[in-house]
């Protein structure tokens, strides 16, 4: 029997999480070899099957949950449709004319284009004929609403069937150049349509800087009007996002987009770009500078791949272990999970690691710091929190987010600007070059003209290090919070926070005797290597899996009490149902007792009709 039929209050509950079936959005992000491609796969199945107990290492509790979940979704499972962010990219690619790509080609990776269109002449009839498709019918506009429909139905079978499988014969005939051909020109390609709107051009033009998303947008609708006219729901799976602008952009359009990182530790990460892939070492440090990239400036913030950014603001986090290349239960059982909780959220309630994790980020929008901020929890072995703390000026200082370069050139609000900052010569010729005209700049428009001591300070020295931050770290003023107010036993307890710990923090956490880190981050540099993976009584470290933010609410806030739902989708009495059938029983007891009464009446005057005749 469907859930829609039945009575009509069951048919109501089935209204109610009609949303949350009918339409989601996921986005994945991750570095290249964490699984994303995987996770899209496993998204795209056409059933799922979970092992009953899971996998290894969880408790009793989170077992009965994984049992609900997996009865849950193996009756529930929607499969998604995948649309594969290389996809729109070859179609921007199909605007060029052959042998316009091939010349892209040949300035990517440096070849004689004669050669190049020699490896390329394979797809050529094939490339071809898309690009007139491209030309003649997306290109084209449209007068009519029945014009906008049957543009959308030719969307949807150009994007997800014939696109795909071009994209494929592309990669594959990229690789016969070189085995990190087809990964540079697609990069490069991806860069240019965020700078410029074009495979072939990098000039930035800040018009187009949400013309990529807003293509995979137009996408996203032609599949929801398909799945409408077809009374299906629209499941779409976008792999893999890798700018955070581009997250932000559907964040904000749609309430069921959620974006999902997919996190592995580096050294499995990197086995496997070895292995599989058969990357190089070049190549891979390479690949790494692309896609993690240590510092961007201008423009470059808005077109260029940032995935640590884009693991940063994810909304759900999932741990993929990659410890056997044919075993994806421990990841399947996480997307299982998730998928559950946005079709019916509140179906079960989250981790402890979660809990911690989401007071860890909801704490670190007190920092200050005009760079990034970072929240952290100390909790004992059972979870119980005893300390929080964010990055930011020791208690009495002022945050750098609360400071003006204005202030400071003008000698006001001295109290928040120290010493050094009012009298060193240095640093006030380099503040008078910095700031003095552009404390009055128009493009301001009422923004406060914050700045950071610590990058004036290494400029001033030549100099880059972390030596003049203003700011604690987050997990080492969780530590002092501690200490500051009597203190108590931290040993064997666990820090959660929503970066990864540096080489000080985590040298405090193992003095302190922290028996786990659990962290969101998942590439920490030398901090795990050098500082924690020594000695004998070394911190577990744990990549976070959970969903934080406004994930946490919406996956875990029951749309209505569960104790309601089942009374009203099957109709067992409730409170109210009860006090309304012992209301009934009261008055069919007291007309009976009325009947019986008046029945006496009668037998009593017929007896005394008897004794007493006329």
């Amino acid at each position: 029997m469907s859930e829609f039929s039945g009575n009509p209050s069951s048919r109501a509950i089935g209204s109610i999480y009609k949303e949350n079936k009918k339409f989601v959005v996921i986005g994945l992000t991750g570095r290249t070899g964490s699984g994303c491609s995987t996770s899209a796969e496993i998204l795209c199945s056409a059933s799922i099957e979970l092992p009953e107990n899971a996998y290894s290492g969880i408790t009793n509790n989170e077992l009965r949950k994984h049992r609900i979940i997996k009865k849950f979704i193996e009756h529930r499972w929607q499969p998604f449709k995948c649309l594969q962010v290389r996809t729109v990219i070859t179609r921007y690619i199909l605007e060029l004319n052959f042998p316009e790509f091939c010349r892209f080609i040949s300035d990517v990776v440096s070849r004689d284009i004669s050669k190049i269109s020699e490896f390329m002449r394979e797809i050529k009839e094939e490339y071809d004929d898309l690009h007139i498709e491209v030309s003649e019918y997306l290109g084209s506009p449209e007068n009519t609403l029945d014009e906008i429909e049957a543009k959308q139905e030719f969307a949807f079978d150009f994007y997800f069937k014939k696109l795909p499988t071009f994209s494929n014969k592309i990669r594959e005939t990229l690789k016969k150049i070189s085995i990190d051909a087809y990964t540079k020109i697609y990069q490069s390609a991806g860069d240019n349509i965020r700078a410029s709107g074009q495979v072939n051009s990098s000039k930035f033009d800040d018009s187009k800087v949400f013309h990529f998303p807003r293509t995979i947008n137009k996408i996203i609708k032609s599949a929801h009007h398909v799945a409408r006219k077809n009374n299906e729901s629209c499941f779409i799976v976008i792999d893999a996002i890798r700018n955070p602008y581009e997250a932000i952009f559907f964040k904000e359009r749609y309430a069921g987009f959620y974006l999902v990182s997919i996190n592995t530790e580096n050294e499995n990460r990197l086995a496997h770009l070895r292995s599989t892939h058969k990357f190089s070492e070049s190549q891979i440090i390479d690949l790494d500078k692309k896609e993690y990239p240590s510092k961007l400036a201008g423009h470059s913030k808005f077109i260029s791949q940032n995935i640590q950014k884009c693991i940063e603001i994810s909304d759900i986090h999932i741990h993929n272990p990659r410890k056997e290349q044919f075993n994806n239960v421990e990841l399947k059982c996480q997307l299982a999970w998730y998928i559950s909780l946005i079709q019916h959220p509140g179906l079960v309630m989250p981790t402890s690691l979660e809990s911690c994790m989401q007071i860890a980020y909801t704490v670190k929008q007190s920092s200050g710091c005009i760079s990034r901020q970072v929240g952290a929890a100390v909790t004992d072995e059972e979870f119980s929190v005893k300390s929080v703390g964010w990055n930011n000026t020791p208690q009495g200082q002022v945050p750098c987010l609360l400071r003006n370069a204005e202030d400071l050139l003008l000698g006001q609000d001295t109290y928040a600007y120290s010493d050094y900052e009012r009298n060193d010569s240095k640093f006030r010729e380099v503040l008078h070059g910095k700031f003095d005209k552009l404390r009055k700049s128009p493009l301001l428009e009422g923004r406060n003209l914050s700045f950071c001591f610590k990058d004036m300070q290494n400029e001033i020295d030549g100099e880059k290090n972390q030596v003049h931050t203003r700011s604690l770290h987050a997990e080492e003023n969780a530590f002092l919070q501690i200490a500051k107010h009597g203190g108590m036993k931290l040993r064997n307890g666990i820090l959660f926070t929503t970066a990864s710990p540096c080489e000080l923090c985590s040298k405090k956490a193992y003095q302190l005797g922290i028996s786990k880190i659990v962290f969101i981050d998942p590439y920490p540099g030398i901090a795990t290597r050098h500082t924690l993976l020594v000695g004998s009584n070394s911190p577990e470290l744990q990549l976070y899996r959970g969903a934080v933010g406004r994930a946490y609410h919406q996956l875990y806030q029951p749309i209505m009490p569960y104790k309601d739902e089942l009374e009203t989708l099957l109709s067992i009495p409730g409170n109210a149902n009860k006090k309304a059938i012992r209301t009934k029983i009261l008055e069919k007891e007291n007309l009976e007792l009325r009947e019986e009464l008046e029945q006496l009446k009668n037998q009593l005057n017929s007896l005394n009709k008897l004794k007493h005749p006329i």
